[in-house]
Formats: C-alpha cells, structure tokens, sequence
C-alpha cells in the first residue's frame, strides 16, 4: 500500500468529511447575545464592531 491509502486510513478513510479548526468559521461562544437575566443582573458586555471598508489606494 501507498503512502496516500495509509494516510486515508489513519484520518477516516475516503468517505471522510473534512473538518475545521474551533474558532476559524465555525460556532464562537464570545458572540452569543446575553440572555435576559445576564441582562437584568448587569452581567454582560457592550460590543461594538467596526469594519473598515478600505481600497487598495488607502
């Protein structure tokens, strides 16, 4: 066997459904909304994004 068919049956196989690393676009716990009680006991924090929507000129 190949070097290709080993590595395909160390990682799962043909059949392998490729994965992301936590974090990169995937589900981030840092932006859930605060529920209403975290609200009430003034236990959450304003976020404010900006983006900056530059040209390759700037």
């Amino acid at each position: 066997m190949g070097q290709q068919a080993d590595e395909r049956r160390e990682h799962g196989g043909a059949g392998h459904e490729p994965t992301m690393a936590p974090g990169i676009h995937g589900h981030d716990p840092l932006e859930d909304e605060a529920t209403a009680e975290e609200i009430e006991s003034g236990d959450y924090t304003e976020v404010t994004r900006l983006y900056l929507d530059r040209t390759p000129e700037d």
